[in-house]
């Protein structure tokens, strides 16, 4: 169900960035559940081990250059922090169109998932909380 749920959040989010751009609001709150719900849901899962068989690729050769230190977890909350700041900054360039802020939110919360850290902690409490409300809010919106 919440992959079912992410995709019509992020469905709905892009149909409304393009009809009402101006209530930027509503596009970005339906990316946020839509987000949310991904990470939550089995294929969320089985992207978020993909970024960490990437992420642990990259760490490797990393470490191999500047001899340790690097680990996958701060690869993917280095991913994380960057995909959130293209969301802040797509917003305050031209909040009447979202694309690059909603796109960012269906792999940033992933990697923020797998991050280790103060961002790992945070989106664990975010995940848990909002997937739940945002498969509770279609549920009641289509009667399933």
């Amino acid at each position: 169900m919440y992959i079912i749920t992410a995709i019509g959040l992020f469905w709905a989010a892009w149909i409304t960035n393009k009809k009402w751009g101006k209530h930027w609001w509503l596009p970005l709150s339906l990316a946020a559940l839509g987000s949310l719900a991904l990470a939550a849901s089995a294929v969320g899962g089985w992207m978020g081990s993909m970024m960490m068989l990437l992420a642990s690729m990259v760490a490797g050769m990393l470490n191999s250059v500047f001899g340790g230190g690097v680990s996958a977890t701060m690869i993917l909350g280095v991913f994380a922090l960057i995909g959130t700041i293209v969301i802040v900054a797509d917003v305050m360039v031209d909040h009447t169109c979202n694309k690059y802020a909603i796109a960012s939110f269906v792999l940033t919360p992933v990697a923020a998932m797998y991050a280790g850290g103060i961002i790992g902690s945070l989106h664990a409490g975010l995940r848990d909380a909002g997937s739940g409300a945002a498969t509770g809010l279609v549920g009641a919106l289509i009667g399933g």
